[in-house]
């Protein structure tokens, strides 16, 4: 099925409609919360970037970006979505489509790609760090104010904010699976900021370390914030609060997120953001 799949730009306006419904398949958006398809059309007719992963000429998910410019970045490329209908996921489709993106950008000009995500969310770490090659530097705390689609009711919209350096030297290597080791990194606690216990097959921060000072470290996050916000809602909520401190103390510190670490033990799943001092 996977080698079926076409990408090419969205341009057709009566195909737009089909966006909406994506993002409440894959996202289960309410309506208050989707962004329409006369906004997204709209970004694109300016000069943005709309992208479909076709399947029998429907679309099962698309990427969808606009130019923006700012300091300290000047012109870039921002990537807000980055969909795939629920049946569709895990196939690398989003993988592709950001490939697709990247593509484009480097075609019309574009060295940078920017977006959010959340920083609790370990499949998007894993895809735009790991496997896309983003770092991250800025944290911003609820900056999605309050949201009520199912990833996000009841949680403070906290976001990182990442740069794709398309044609870094850095991208290029992990785009051809050029990766790093950080394996002895995550197995020694010298360089791990959270002290973390598992409890009932839960993740708890016994201790977060603000003073630290090696060159690289490595911040946990649980590898599926999703079932402890269904069933352990204080939990999640204490992961939020402890991250952010974590995440926002080593920023300011010079730190920034090159990458995102997995280590599987027996039948868990530990996820580490690598950070290195710059």
């Amino acid at each position: 099925m996977i080698e079926d799949i076409q990408y090419r730009e969205i341009v057709d306006f009566a195909e737009y409609s089909i966006l909406e419904d994506i993002q409440r398949d894959a996202w289960k958006m309410p309506d208050s919360e989707l962004v329409p398809k006369r906004l997204i059309y709209a970004t694109r007719k300016s000069g943005g970037v709309v992208i479909g992963a076709y399947l029998e000429d429907k679309i099962i998910g698309y990427t969808w970006g606009w130019i923006g410019n700012k300091e300290p970045f000047g012109i870039f490329i921002y990537s807000h979505h980055n969909a795939v209908r629920e049946k569709y996921r895990n196939l690398g489709i989003g993988f592709q489509l950001k490939l697709e993106q990247r593509k484009w950008a480097l075609k019309q000009g574009y060295e940078l790609i920017n977006w959010t995500f959340d920083p609790l969310q370990s499949k998007n770490a894993y895809l735009n760090l790991h496997k896309l090659g983003a770092t991250c530097n800025t944290y911003y705390i609820r900056y999605w104010g309050e949201m009520i689609d199912a990833l996000n009711v009841g949680m403070e919209t906290d976001r990182l904010y990442c740069n794709w350096n398309l044609d870094s030297s850095h991208v290029k290597n992990y785009l051809i699976k050029k990766y790093r080791d950080f394996t002895d990194i995550v197995d020694n606690e010298n360089h791990l900021v959270m002290k973390t216990i598992e409890k009932g097959n839960y993740i708890q921060i016994m201790d977060v370390k603000l003073e630290m000072d090696e060159s690289i470290l490595a911040i946990e996050i649980p590898s599926n914030i999703a079932r402890y916000m269904e069933n352990n809602k204080t939990l999640a909520i204490d992961w939020r609060n402890k991250s952010r401190t974590a995440f926002r103390n080593y920023f300011n510190k010079g730190y920034t997120i090159i990458d995102f670490a997995l280590q599987k033990e027996k039948e868990s799943l530990n996820c580490f953001y690598i950070l290195e001092k710059q």
